[in-house]
């Protein structure tokens, strides 16, 4: 009998500072659409058919709160469960049947070494139809966790969860559960936390008109539109978000087969990187300050001093 393991990333669970300023953003610029709301939390799904590619959360402490995976059947989700257990994870609770406002189906949750929460699941409810709009994101495409201790987290998702190593270069792991060449990256950054998270577009007419269209709404374009010059090889632009998390359009990620795909070293990446530029097609300006400090948790970090400042300002004036 075959290993269970994971086979798709559903999306993630963002702590957001407001939650009807995310909303706006998500929906009226991003190009997602509210599919439930219950109090401080709120589902919100791409163009496919998966149940919601994002869910958001009121929070004191706005970060990224989970990280979904998808399993193919209850007995895979049974099988992970016990090798998460035989591996001494953090579980946080058994298989059961899962909230049907949030696409229910089969589950469990627990924390990988650095204390992020991975909820797996088959059987999520889907949608009986996809959104006929091509120049809105079709599915969550991937997410890259900041991350300092590379060899104990690489074990734990290749050795538990099944995932395979792509590639690596200096900075970053690059992880595969399916066809797609990355569905979860490692940073080398100070961590836990939310690197960036990626949209998947239909090609790359779909993502200039979708990048386009958040310029003529005054976000600005942060880093590109380019193609990454190594992993992946997918085209990409950068933006930021309300709660500063860095969020990225991309399309055209290059599939995997597993029986014939050559992993590449970082000695590789470093010598066939054109002029060692991170973009191929060298026309992306560099990427903004602002993005990286994203990428890095910093940028979420002001924002909270400056609400804090504003908030005891406020308190002081009122007194």
């Amino acid at each position: 009998m075959a290993e269970p393991q994971v086979t798709g990333l559903r999306g993630v669970t963002l702590g957001v500072r407001d939650l009807d300023e995310s909303l706006d953003f998500y929906t009226s610029s991003w190009g997602l659409t509210e599919v439930a709301r219950m109090g401080p939390s709120a589902w919100l799904r791409a163009t496919g058919t998966e149940h919601h590619a994002l869910a958001l959360c009121q929070s004191t402490q706005p970060g990224l709160l989970a990280v979904r995976l998808a399993a193919p059947d209850k007995a895979s989700v049974d099988g992970l469960y016990a090798k998460a257990l035989a591996f001494g994870a953090d579980v946080i609770d058994a298989p059961d049947m899962l909230d049907t406002l949030a696409g229910g189906g089969y589950g469990f949750s627990f924390r990988t070494p650095d204390g992020i929460i991975q909820q797996v699941s088959s059987g999520v409810i889907e949608h009986g139809t996809r959104i006929d709009d091509r120049k809105r994101p079709q599915k969550f495409s991937h997410v890259v966790l900041r991350a300092e201790n590379y060899p104990q987290l690489r074990a734990f998702w290749t050795d538990l969860l099944g995932f395979r190593l792509s590639d690596e270069t200096d900075g970053i792991h690059f992880l595969r559960c399916s066809a797609d060449h990355h569905s979860v990256a490692l940073a080398r950054a100070e961590g836990p936390g939310l690197h960036h998270m990626a949209f998947e577009l239909p090609d790359l007419d779909a993502l200039m008109y979708a990048s386009g269209s958040m310029r003529a709404r005054n976000h600005t374009l942060e880093w590109g539109v380019g193609r990454h010059s190594g992993p992946g090889n997918n085209v990409f632009s950068f933006f930021v978000e309300p709660n500063g998390f860095a969020v990225e359009y991309t399309t055209d990620m290059e599939q995997v087969d597993d029986a014939t795909y050559p992993k590449r070293s970082k000695e590789w990446w470093r010598e066939n990187r054109p002029n060692g530029a991170r973009d191929a097609w060298q026309m992306a300006p560099k990427r903004s300050e602002r993005l990286v400090k994203a990428r890095l948790g910093l940028l979420t970090q002001e924002m909270m001093a400056s609400d804090r400042g504003c908030a005891a300002a406020l308190s002081k004036a009122l007194a």
